[in-house]
C-alpha cells in the first residue's frame, strides 16, 4: 500500500486547523469556529435542554452526565490548541464524548420525551460524533511525513481501516458505535507512534482546507512546516482554485499575502518584519525575495492591494511560472488550481496572515468572484 497516498484520502476541515475571516468587495465576513468552541456550542445547547420543564428527572439526570463528559472533554491539558488535540491525551478527550454520547442514547428511550428534542438531540449526536472523526483524520495526516518502518505503517493501516468502520457506522447513525473505532483507531495512532521513526517527524504548525464559496469543494489548502533549527525559515505549501485566484493565467490569476496584529481589519502591518521568498523569486526576482502586502488602511482588506508581489508570475524569456497551474487537483476535490511553495522568515509573535485576491465586479453569480481576502490567526514562535 502506498502510505502517503492512503492518508491523503482525508480531508483537512476547515475548522480543525484554520481560523477564517472573510472579506468579500460587499464586507460581508463570515466566522469558522474552532473544535473547542463547537463543543462548548454543543454543551450550552444541553444545558438549554436541560432547563426544559417538561423533561423528567431520569433525562436531565442523563444530561447533566452527558455535559460533565463533554466539559471533561475539553480540559486544556488533553488539546495541543483550540482545534487539535494532543497525541498523548487524544484517547481521554474521544473516551469522554463516547461517554457523554452514550447518556444522550438513553435519554432517547424516554417516551415522554417530544419528538422535537429527540431530534434536537439525534442532531447533537452527529455533530460530537461528526467532530471527533475530524480529530482522528487530522491526526493521521499529521503522520504523513514520517517516513516509518514497515511495522509503524501497519499501525496506521490498521489505524484507518478502524476510522472506515467508524465512518460506516456514522451513516448507519451508530454514534457510540462509531466513537468505539475512532478510539480504537487512536489506539493504532499511539502505537505508530512508538516508532523510531517518529523523531524524523516534519512538525506541522498549521494545516488546513476551506471551502470558500460553499459549493461543497475546498478552494485552498495550506500547510506550514516548523523550522527544524534556529532561525531557519517556515516551509509554506499552498494550493489554492483558479476559480478564486480569478484566473487560469499568469495576466489573470492574483495572489498576494500580508502579515497585520491579530485583530479584525488590523492596520497594523508587519511587511518589514517578514522575509519571504521561493525558488523562483530567487531566480528572477531583482531583490530575490516576494514583498509583502502593506496594510494601511481597512480599505485594503476588500480591494486587490497595489503593494506587495503577485505570487504568480512567469519569466518572458523561459516561460517558467513561479506557480504550477494544475488541471486537477485532488487535494481540491479534483479542481483547477494554482499550487506552489516558499518560505519566509520573521519575528514571533501572535499575527493575522492574510490572503488577497483579486475581485471581479459585481453581478457576478460566483461567490468567489467577490472574495478580496480572508486572514488566519496563528502564532510564531
Amino acid at each position: 500500500m502506498n502510505k502517503n497516498r492512503e492518508m491523503k484520502r482525508f480531508a483537512v476541515t476547515v475548522f480543525s486547523v484554520l481560523l477564517l475571516s472573510m472579506t468579500y468587495s460587499g464586507n460581508f465576513e463570515i466566522f469558522a469556529s474552532t473544535v473547542q468552541q463547537e463543543k462548548q456550542d454543543i454543551i450550552n445547547q444541553l444545558e438549554n435542554i436541560k432547563n426544559d420543564d417538561n423533561i423528567s428527572k431520569k433525562s436531565k439526570k442523563n444530561l447533566e452526565l452527558a455535559i460533565k463528559k463533554l466539559e471533561k472533554s475539553l480540559n486544556s491539558e488533553y488539546w495541543k490548541d483550540e482545534s487539535t488535540i494532543n497525541f498523548k491525551h487524544g484517547k481521554k478527550v474521544l473516551n469522554a464524548d463516547q461517554q457523554a454520547i452514550k447518556k444522550l442514547e438513553n435519554i432517547l428511550k424516554d417516551k415522554k420525551l417530544s419528538n422535537e428534542i429527540k431530534d434536537e438531540i439525534k442532531n447533537i449526536n452527529i455533530n460530537i460524533t461528526q467532530l471527533d472523526k475530524s480529530l482522528v483524520e487530522n491526526a493521521i495526516n499529521e503522520l504523513e511525513e514520517i517516513i516509518m518502518s514497515d511495522k509503524g505503517v501497519k499501525k496506521i493501516e490498521k489505524a484507518i481501516e478502524k476510522i472506515d468502520k467508524g465512518n460506516v457506522l456514522l451513516e448507519d447513525e451508530k454514534y457510540s458505535q462509531a466513537l468505539k473505532n475512532y478510539v480504537k483507531a487512536w489506539d493504532q495512532i499511539k502505537k505508530a507512534l512508538k516508532d523510531p521513526n517518529f523523531k524524523k517527524l516534519k512538525l506541522i504548525h498549521l494545516e488546513g482546507s476551506a471551502d470558500l464559496d460553499y459549493d461543497g469543494d475546498n478552494d485552498i489548502y495550506l500547510k506550514i512546516l516548523k523550522p527544524k533549527k534556529p532561525n531557519k525559515p517556515y516551509e509554506v505549501d499552498i494550493k489554492m482554485t483558479s476559480e478564486c485566484l480569478k484566473g487560469n493565467t499568469v495576466d489573470t490569476a492574483g495572489l498576494k499575502i500580508g502579515f497585520s496584529a491579530p485583530v479584525k481589519h488590523s492596520t497594523e502591518s508587519f511587511h518589514e518584519e517578514f522575509d519571504m521568498t521561493n525558488e523562483w523569486f530567487k531566480k528572477y526576482d531583482p531583490d530575490g525575495q516576494i514583498n509583502t502586502v502593506v496594510i494601511d488602511s481597512v480599505s485594503t482588506y476588500s480591494q486587490f492591494p497595489e503593494t506587495g508581489d503577485n505570487f504568480i508570475q512567469t519569466n518572458s524569456e523561459t516561460m517558467e511560472n513561479s506557480f504550477d497551474l494544475i488541471p486537477s487537483s485532488p487535494m481540491l476535490d479534483e479542481q483547477e488550481s494554482w499550487e506552489g511553495k516558499f518560505q519566509f522568515t520573521g519575528q514571533s509573535g501572535d499575527y493575522h496572515i492574510v490572503i488577497f485576491t483579486p475581485t471581479i465586479p459585481a453581478g457576478e453569480p460566483i461567490i468567489c468572484n467577490a472574495l478580496a481576502s480572508f486572514t488566519i490567526d496563528t502564532t510564531f514562535e
